[in-house]
């Protein structure tokens, strides 16, 4: 991150030969770290991007006395930024779950109305069959009566022409 003229927020101050950094320098360090591993990634590429992320100002830009103070409080944004990022995803989250189950109880409730009606038609079609067959019934029983009318007026015809035919001297034999 010095490469790319990034302040860190560290003391510069060293302990047993050892830098001390601030807990928004080591998440910095972290990202780069993160950053650079991905392909064709450099490490100047990677700190320009984490600079431009945290809104955090190239040296030259900036004069030489910077406080700390704001890249502490922006870490601090940044976190409470996330934590109502997170806050928002799980109320939408539980919002959406919430809409799934009134979805697929309306879907439920639609296909038992489907199930219901469908079983209703299904009587009512059973119940017009058997009407239509009795009504065939009582049509094939009405015209065999019919034939068997029309075949005893035509017997009764016959005999009362072959009786008329007789002659009445041929009437006792």
């Amino acid at each position: 991150m010095s490469e790319a003229e990034v302040v860190f927020t560290s003391s510069e101050v060293y302990s047993r030969g050892r830098r001390e950094y601030t807990e928004f320098d080591i998440v910095l360090i972290e990202q780069l770290v993160e950053l650079s591993k991905q392909d064709g990634m450099t490490l100047e590429k990677a700190a320009k991007m984490i600079a431009k992320q945290f809104g955090i100002a190239n040296k030259k830009e900036e004069s030489q006395d910077t406080d700390p103070v704001p890249y502490q409080m922006q870490y601090q944004f940044q976190q409470q930024y996330s934590a109502r990022v997170e806050e928002i995803n799980k109320v939408q989250q539980a919002n959406l779950i919430e809409m799934e189950k009134r979805l697929s109880d309306r879907i439920d409730q639609r296909n038992t109305l489907i199930e219901e009606d469908m079983r209703d038609r299904k009587e009512r079609e059973e119940r017009i069959e058997k009407r239509l067959e009795l009504r065939d019934d009582n049509l094939m029983k009405m015209v065999r009566e019919i034939q068997d009318a029309k075949r005893t007026i035509v017997s009764a015809q016959e005999e009362i022409a072959a009786a008329q035919k007789k002659t009445w001297w041929k009437f006792w034999k």
